[in-house]
């Protein structure tokens, strides 16, 4: 397993608040439930909203943990969205316009997840 700290998830954020000013977005939507952390952060650092499913347009950045099979971004992709993640897993049907770190074969634990399962919570 991977492990992403919780400093190279603060540096993965600031990289893509940087490079999203150059995509012409003017909102942000975090994609359940892990896009949801780095929305907030996005949003405190470039000053954009955070808007609701609804009101997704082509100029939200969505953002997401990470592009695995792809299958969760696609659908914001055809929408004309600019998608940003902090991983991106070559075999994904959808390649951000930005992202941070290329996945490997390991499972990634991200500093929100537990090892706790909720399950037994």
């Amino acid at each position: 397993m991977e492990e992403l700290s919780y400093v190279d998830f603060l540096l993965a954020v600031q990289t893509i608040a940087k490079k999203s000013k150059d995509l012409n977005v003017d909102s942000i939507y975090g994609i359940p439930r892990g896009g949801l952390s780095i929305a907030l952060y996005l949003s405190h650092l470039t000053g954009l909203p955070i808007i609701e499913k609804e009101n997704i347009n082509r100029h939200t950045l969505v953002v997401d943990d990470i592009s695995d099979s792809g299958t969760t971004l696609a659908k914001y992709k055809l929408l004309g969205c600019k998608i940003a993640t902090i991983y991106y897993h070559r075999q994904s049907k959808v390649k951000p316009d930005i992202w941070i770190y290329e996945k490997g074969k390991d499972w990634i634990k991200f500093p929100w997840e537990t090892n706790v399962s909720t399950k037994n919570y």
